[in-house]
């Protein structure tokens, strides 16, 4: 379970569930089969988003592991010149599962929407049954 505010629209693309709301995003993501290193998964998937094109005129402010549950990492960045901020969280809670939590506003509205962010983080719990 996560807080999310109550208006925002719910979708599901593939395996993401996403919050969408006051020009946010929020995009949760699960998989049975973790890295053991989410610092070194964030920089493949960086290199390989990069290589795609993906986040056009991308700079990157941070990949840094963070202390959150079991091990996490935090990949913060911003494209479109700025235009566009996202961080990109990956989360291990269990030896089966964990989780990556995409949050993206406009690079105007960071710093307004980063108590909504760190109200995700502190409210997030786990399947209780898949935490070891």
């Amino acid at each position: 379970s996560v807080y999310v505010p109550a208006h925002w629209r719910e979708s599901r693309e593939g395996t993401m569930v996403y919050f969408r709301g006051d020009g946010r995003t929020l995009g949760i993501d699960q998989t049975d089969q973790p890295k053991s290193d989410p610092v070194a998964d964030w920089k493949a998937q960086r290199n390989y988003r990069l290589a795609a094109g993906d986040f056009p005129n991308y700079n990157e402010i941070r990949i840094a592991e963070v202390p959150y549950f079991k091990k996490a990492a935090d990949w913060e960045f911003t494209y479109n010149n700025g235009a566009t901020h996202v961080s990109n969280r990956g989360v291990i809670v269990g030896p089966s599962r964990a989780y990556g939590f995409w949050w993206q506003t406009s690079g105007n509205d960071w710093a307004a929407a980063a108590p909504i962010l760190q109200l995700v983080y502190d409210s997030f719990r786990p399947d209780p049954s898949k935490v070891g």
